[in-house]
């Protein structure tokens, strides 16, 4: 299967690095620490993947959750796969702080815009995932 990220996603968030048929990308809006992680699949929904795929994506998920509040210094780490609009299945890991811009609420729809990563940040922090991730 040859791997095609959606155009949406593409335009949204900075692609950081695969880890075995997973891609892990940081969302545009530095005003959060908001990670998707994109299996190569063809399925549209995380309860389809066959079982050791989806077991590796949940491993991907706790390991980025963990570097997320090391990193970010995030309070809570919220994960959903939520593909109503972008049908690629994606799993969102999202560093969530009292002092983000939607606390307590959700993100989607309500996060302001907000500045671009750097692309020294994007690059460091691609370097510090394929270091702990790997």
């Amino acid at each position: 299967m040859t791997f095609t990220l959606h155009p949406q996603l593409a335009a949204d968030f900075h692609h950081l690095h695969a880890f075995g048929g997973c891609h892990v990308l940081l969302r545009r809006n530095a005003l959060i620490p908001w990670y998707i992680i994109i299996p190569e699949t063809g399925v549209s929904e995380l309860d389809r993947l066959p079982d050791q795929q989806r077991q590796q994506v949940q491993a991907l998920s706790d390991r980025l959750a963990r570097f997320i509040r090391r990193e970010h210094g995030s309070q809570r780490v919220n994960v959903a796969a939520i593909g109503n609009l972008v049908p690629q299945l994606h799993l969102h890991v999202i560093g969530r702080s009292p002092d983000d811009p939607c606390w307590p609420g959700v993100v989607w729809g309500q996060l302001p815009d907000g500045p671009d990563w750097s692309e020294a940040d994007v690059a460091r922090l691609a370097n510090k995932l394929v270091s702990v991730l790997s």
